[in-house]
């Protein structure tokens, strides 16, 4: 095998990894809506939220259209905000220093 095609391998074997790293993580959302959606409507109210104190805490923020209830699709919303945020927090840790010597 070359080495061109070696690296196509390589990085076609990359990506569908991480696809379904990211297949995975909407799974495990889904299933966690469907736990806390207790009468299994479709939408969580407050108190099927109660026994998860983030939830409770940001039913607010995460209810965006007010009507008092979370959809799929606003906590869908919300899990993939939390995890951008929470991965773009952690990039400080591998940003190079900036600082100039002397200073």
């Amino acid at each position: 095998m070359t080495a061109s095609k070696y690296l196509v391998v390589v990085a076609g074997a990359a990506l569908a990894a991480g696809a379904f790293a990211g297949d995975k993580d909407h799974s495990m959302s889904d299933r966690k809506f469907d736990q806390l959606d207790q009468n299994q409507d479709s939408v969580l109210s407050k108190s099927e939220v109660a026994s998860d104190a983030t939830l409770s805490a940001t039913f607010a923020s995460i209810d965006a259209d007010g009507d008092g209830q979370i959809t799929r699709s606003e906590y869908t919303a919300y899990v993939s905000e939390r995890d951008t945020s929470s991965r773009s927090s952690n990039d400080w840790n591998t940003a190079p220093d900036e600082t100039e010597e002397g200073e």
